[in-house]
């Protein structure tokens, strides 16, 4: 089969249509969370390397990674780690993703 019996038959499937649906309906992220960093990307910025990062929290740099791309920290005391980690330059409720507390 030639390139184009390939081509042909790609564009057949369908694949490049529901690609470029998929792309055109996902929802833009508002500029104010496209700006700011998340929580656990403000505390690698504390470190030299994402390697001192993980040592410090002491989690793995692929664990880290994951919650890097989660936002967020999923247990109470790792976040109090990280938090005393970076000096309390993040609180540890940031870094669980809580919501501000209203008076």
């Amino acid at each position: 089969m030639d390139s184009k019996g390939k081509t042909a038959s790609r564009d057949g499937s369908g694949q490049g249509r529901r690609r470029a649906a998929s792309a055109a309906d996902a929802p833009a992220l508002p500029r104010s969370a496209a700006r700011e960093p998340n929580p656990i990307e403000r505390y690698i910025a504390c470190f030299v390397t994402a390697r001192a990062a993980a040592e410090a929290a002491g989690v793995s740099t692929a664990m880290l990674r994951r919650m890097r791309g989660r936002g967020f920290v999923s247990t109470r005391a790792r976040a109090l780690l990280m938090a005393q980690a970076c000096d309390f330059r993040i609180a540890a409720a940031e870094l669980l993703a809580l919501p501000a507390q209203v008076p």
